[in-house]
């Protein structure tokens, strides 16, 4: 690496440096977050060839990273543009505190262009959660945590109210139900029983600490039970859930917040006993209201004050 022009005379050193110690340059979140498609036009343009082999990069501490040429590294290997044996670097130092939010800003606008499911996998991972079930290693469980913290998706809450202006964060709320969802995740729930509205119901109820790992159990393995013409809670729950089925309703937004206050109500006649005079039903399902046993979870997890759950 051969030294052009030191810092103290531009703000930044401007080196040459090969390509191949280029490419041995560390890569973070903030390689190439912004930068556009253009060097691959003008490295055709000779008066522009300079520009199209200029690269950034920041040094912290002593340790370099690139901070551009994602985009042409992968032109050059893959011979889309012609690889260069040199490169000119321009090197800016950069303090610890800066580095610090520069990787943290990168990192938020990933997130902000994932989808949603790959979202929830990048949170799975930073959180060192592996799943084993389809239902939930694929990510799909954001309407069902948005239901279980704000009582209904994203799509139907309030953007001028305070408490649902900002939207969850993800990977705290996954961390927050990281319990109830391990133990979902061991039943290995289907996901034709554990649709949207019924993961966001038993979430509210296993994190309001009640036992109803059996329940859970039962209900993924279609073990509803029916006596002289009535049904138990579990039977009328999955009576209900292949109801949405049929019609196409599962999905839903409004079906999906019937389905978790039905869920609901299944688990609270079921936590009374068989021998409830409640227990044994022809009657359907009707539901329970979701926002006060979310009061009542956020209070017991003391997430009350927290904006973005």
């Amino acid at each position: 690496m051969e030294m052009v022009y030191p810092i103290s005379d531009l703000g930044c050193a401007v080196v040459r440096m090969s390509f191949t110690d280029w490419l041995e340059v560390r890569e973070l979140e903030f390689f190439d977050v912004d930068e556009s498609d253009h060097y691959g036009f003008v490295q055709h343009i000779p008066s522009l060839y300079s520009y199209s082999i200029t690269v950034a990069l920041v040094k912290a501490g002593n340790t370099l990273f690139k901070l551009t040429g994602k985009r042409r590294k992968e032109m050059w290997l893959n011979g889309t543009l012609s690889k260069p044996d040199c490169l000119t670097a321009l090197i800016f130092d950069i303090t610890e505190a800066d580095f610090q939010a520069l990787c943290s800003e990168a990192k938020a606008k990933q997130f902000e262009a994932l989808p949603p499911h790959e979202v929830v996998k990048a949170s799975y991972n930073e959180l060192g959660l592996n799943f084993i079930s389809e239902r939930l290693r694929n990510g799909f469980i954001n309407e069902a945590i948005h239901i279980a913290l704000r009582g209904r998706q994203r799509s139907l809450q309030d953007k001028r109210s305070i408490r649902e202006r900002e939207d969850i964060n993800m990977k705290k709320a996954i961390g927050l139900f990281k319990n109830e969802l391990l133990l979902i995740d061991g039943l290995l729930p289907k996901s034709d029983i554990f649709t949207t509205g019924v993961l966001a119901g038993s979430l509210i109820m296993l994190g309001l600490n009640k036992p109803i790992t059996d329940f859970l159990k039962r209900l993924n393995d279609n073990q509803g039970q029916t006596k002289d013409g009535l049904a138990d809670p579990i039977e009328c729950l999955l009576k209900a859930i292949h109801r949405h089925k049929i019609s196409q309703r599962t999905m839903q937004p409004r079906m999906a917040i019937d389905l978790a206050k039905k869920t609901v109500h299944a688990i609270a006649i079921w936590l009374e006993g068989d021998q409830s005079a409640k227990y044994w039903r022809m009657r359907d399902l009707t539901g329970h209201e979701l926002m006060p046993l979310i009061m009542e979870l956020k209070q017991l997890k003391m997430i009350n004050a927290e904006r973005d759950l």
